[in-house]
């Protein structure tokens, strides 16, 4: 098995898709599982994509080292690529995996489950992944927006939305901020004054 990093490059734009993949033939036909490079396959056609393999690895952690080197917030909010998020996180999606069901066939004891969460944390805080309190630039706000757009929350996660709500404050700031863009909303919905 191999661990790869590949990039796919329209032809007719130039726009980029840095990727990784897990797999036996490093050529296969697999150009991503973005929803940008999907759509952008969908719209001019697999013919006018190139795929070329970047790195091969022989384990995961270091795939997803170089994926995390290369996609950064920097690199993600460049004009020029289709990627959405930056790099290094093996999600779900990657080789189908659903950890959820992965979790609860090992060890999924509280201990077990604690060692995990602080390891992952330590690991977030030493490697500076935290944005909180960053600026991010508009056109990665833009493109975690479209990525966002349309997705739909089921009644259970609502509920626990509503909950971890409720008995909360705003401040006078945001309930000014608040106000103002609901204003600003109806006035643009109002459209154009004769």
């Amino acid at each position: 098995m191999l661990y790869t990093i590949y990039k796919v490059t329209n032809k007719l734009n130039g726009k980029i898709y840095i990727g990784k993949h897990q797999t036996n033939n490093p050529n296969d036909d697999y150009y991503g599982s973005g929803k940008f490079i999907k759509a952008a396959i969908k719209k001019y056609g697999k013919e006018n994509f190139i795929k070329e393999v970047l790195f091969e690895f022989n384990t995961e952690i270091e795939m997803n080292n170089k994926e995390r080197e290369i996609i950064t917030e920097d690199f993600v909010s460049r004009e020029d690529t289709y990627n959405a998020g930056i790099g290094g996180e093996g999600g779900p999606h990657f080789k189908g995996k659903n950890h959820g069901i992965y979790m609860q066939k090992i060890n999924s004891s509280f201990e077990h489950r604690k060692k995990i969460s602080d390891g992952l944390y330590n690991y977030y805080k030493e490697n500076d992944h935290n944005m909180k309190g960053k600026e991010r630039s508009n056109d990665f706000k833009n493109k975690i927006s479209d990525v966002r757009t349309g997705v739909n929350h089921s009644d259970k996660t609502k509920e626990k939305i509503k909950q971890s709500l409720k008995g909360k404050k705003h401040s006078e700031e945001t309930k000014e901020k608040m106000r103002n863009a609901k204003l600003k909303n109806k006035d643009n919905l109002r459209g154009p004054v004769d």
